[in-house]
């Protein structure tokens, strides 16, 4: 079972006030799915003699995982995936944004849009895949105009050079002037079109067709495949940034899973002056490092968005807090030891 990789790795976890205390009952992410049944992980020893009890509000059933992952890999990655999902909507794999932040549309569990040139991919890999499925699930009409988006973003995209602006994380970022001043992209290409195809009035109400559709398409087995085959570059991402701070408790690769959700990742001077901060304070506890990379990361996060972002990573460093108005006690909610060694 996946979870006894975990149990394993934990043998060596560390313990530390606050986490120690017995823990509220709180409510599941992803409150629009029904609660999953405990499972109780069959393993060696443990030490205090309980066996933990392992929650996921997702349903795995029917995905293919990537290979090359290990038990451990997997299980803190299910983990990654709960949790990181949970902030992004309320629905899992079936999560569906309007375009109420100019992103045109975004859709899944951890909320892939066109905006940023991150739905077109998984769209595009469905249709290559499995056309069958985008025949069943899109009327004639709305395929076309689907298609003709995907192949117009398709052929720009390949002939755009995208890098001689500067890098820019997230769109939670500051903005960059000379990005401003770049010029229209295949990305806003679709944005527009979602703005002219799936809205009544103009990004707020979805046509109800559309909608539909679009839900079907995010629950089916295969999409949520390609979803989690898309995500396990956030896990990649997550886990060499792991490697660079030195924190190998699963909280760490849990935090760095979520900026890399939400804010595309660190900023080479982010790491660079989380690396003089480590060397001025030899001492300093886990806890700490974190904060400290979360407060570096924070920087180049714009004003209104701030709170949002340090409340996600907050909640995964401490395991409880607020996040979008909730109380949230994340290891019990999905019964996983943040103290635990991984990587």
């Amino acid at each position: 079972m996946l979870w006894s990789a975990l149990l394993a790795l934990g043998a060596a976890s560390l313990q530390a006030a606050g986490f120690e205390a017995e823990r509220s009952a709180a409510a599941l992410g992803f409150g629009g799915l029904p609660a999953l049944p405990r499972i109780q992980v069959a393993a060696g020893p443990v030490p205090g003699g309980r066996l933990p009890q392992i929650r996921s509000a997702l349903d795995f059933s029917g995905v293919h995982w990537p290979e090359g992952l290990t038990e451990a890999d997997r299980a803190a990655f299910e983990v990654a995936l709960n949790i990181s999902g949970s902030f992004e909507g309320n629905e899992g794999w079936v999560n569906l944004s309007n375009d109420f932040d100019g992103q045109g549309l975004s859709l899944g569990l951890l909320n892939q849009c066109l905006g940023q040139g991150s739905l077109q991919p998984l769209l595009l890999s469905l249709r290559q895949g499995h056309p069958e499925t985008m025949d069943v699930i899109f009327s004639s009409d709305h395929l076309k105009s689907l298609s003709g988006m995907l192949d117009s973003w398709q052929s720009a995209s390949g002939a755009e050079a995208r890098s001689g602006a500067p890098e820019r994380r997230s769109w939670l970022d500051e903005p960059v002037a000379a990005m401003r001043a770049a010029g229209p992209s295949p990305d806003e290409a679709s944005v527009a079109w979602a703005e002219k195809n799936l809205y009544s009035d103009g990004g707020k109400t979805f046509d109800p067709v559309w909608k539909a559709e679009f839900i079907a398409l995010a629950g089916n087995p295969e999409y949520v495949t390609l979803q989690i085959q898309a995500a396990l570059g956030y896990h990649d991402k997550a886990v060499a940034y792991q490697s660079r701070v030195g924190v190998r408790e699963l909280r760490a690769y849990l935090m760095l899973f979520d900026v890399v959700v939400q804010n595309g990742g660190l900023y080479p001077d982010d790491l660079d002056d989380y690396a003089a901060y480590v060397k001025a304070n030899p001492h300093a506890k886990s806890a700490q490092k974190l904060q400290k990379l979360l407060a570096l990361r924070l920087r180049h996060v714009r004003p209104k968005y701030v709170a949002d972002v340090r409340s996600r990573k907050s909640a995964i460093i401490a395991g409880t807090g607020f996040v979008h108005g909730a109380k949230r006690d994340l290891p019990a909610e999905y019964g996983y030891d943040p103290l635990l060694v991984y990587r």
